[in-house]
């Protein structure tokens, strides 16, 4: 037994699926499953079951996780302490991010970090907020950028940024003429929106039930709203967001009525995961020269 394999199953024990696994940690599939082989044998138990296209531990998988997770953190606690007396902040931080994000806000934030510490590494990942809340939780990612989710008390949300919600038309549309308007305006226009499933498009449900303004929640994202408004003639409430930037017909309006603190987005971490010394010191980073809060918000 060796620490590699201890590695390994840790990854696989979290990730409950070989192939994934064997993506995260760079290896080959077969390769890890030599690795797992070995190390129940040597343990005499089997560690793993199948569960349809995945696998779960077995009783004595959970048994084993619990002493390898303990002492994983242990270690990486150590080396955490051991750099930070050397003045050293090196390492790898794995990044969850919602797409809105990765084209500006996060590069910006990494590039002005890594010329301050130039031997950190990133590896960022998209995915929609549950998406990126669920993969901090289960430590795929160290850090994550997304909005707010429920019903996940371990997750630490920070609010680092915002983003406006606009009604967008063609240039041609009636309301095109209007600089800014509120969300009553919109009750004689067909209107469009984010699908009420995810949590900017239960936020944007509220609101228009609150003034009374019917919708159609259908899309997941700006650039799927964006891509249909620019062929309609309908309107559409959306995060100004830079997808907008690649429709040139189209003219976004600001709503009145709706605070500009009501699309937050947030840095988010697991309480009960181990933050590296990188980690730590990337997050304090954030909080410290990277937020960009509305006026009312801070």
């Amino acid at each position: 037994m060796n620490l590699q394999q201890l590695y390994y199953f840790h990854k696989l024990a979290r990730v409950q699926h070989y192939t994934e696994a064997a993506k995260e940690l760079y290896i080959t599939q077969p390769s890890l499953s030599d690795s797992i082989s070995s190390l129940e044998k040597e343990l005499g138990v089997s560690l793993f079951q199948k569960k349809g296209r995945n696998i779960k531990l077995t009783k004595y998988g959970y048994e084993f996780f619990y002493y390898v997770d303990e002492a994983l953190k242990r270690l990486e606690e150590g080396i955490a302490s051991v750099k930070a007396r050397s003045g050293e902040i090196s390492g790898t931080i794995d990044i969850g991010c919602i797409p809105t994000l990765l084209g500006d806000f996060l590069p910006d934030a990494m590039d002005r970090y890594y010329k301050k510490n130039p031997q950190t590494r990133f590896n960022t990942y998209y995915g929609m907020s549950t998406d990126v809340a669920l993969g901090v939780s289960t430590g795929k990612y160290d850090i994550g950028l997304c909005s707010m989710v429920e019903d996940m008390s371990d997750l630490v949300f920070v609010p680092i940024t915002y983003q406006e919600l606009v009604v967008i038309v063609q240039n041609n549309h009636p309301l095109a003429q209007r600089g800014a308007i509120y969300l009553a305006d919109l009750k004689d226009y067909k209107l469009s929106t984010y699908r009420d499933s995810i949590p900017i498009g239960k936020v944007v449900r509220k609101l228009l039930k609150e003034k009374g303004v019917e919708a159609m929640y259908s899309y997941d994202d700006e650039i799927s709203i964006a891509g249909r408004i620019s062929k309609s003639s309908k309107a559409a409430i959306c995060a100004d967001t830079p997808f907008l930037k690649q429709f040139d017909n189209l003219k976004k309006i600001r709503l009145l009525d709706v605070p500009l603190d009501t699309r937050m987005l947030y840095m988010v971490y697991s309480s009960k995961n181990f933050k590296t010394s990188a980690v730590q010191a990337f997050a304090n980073f954030m909080v410290a020269e990277c937020l960009n809060l509305p006026p009312e918000s801070k």
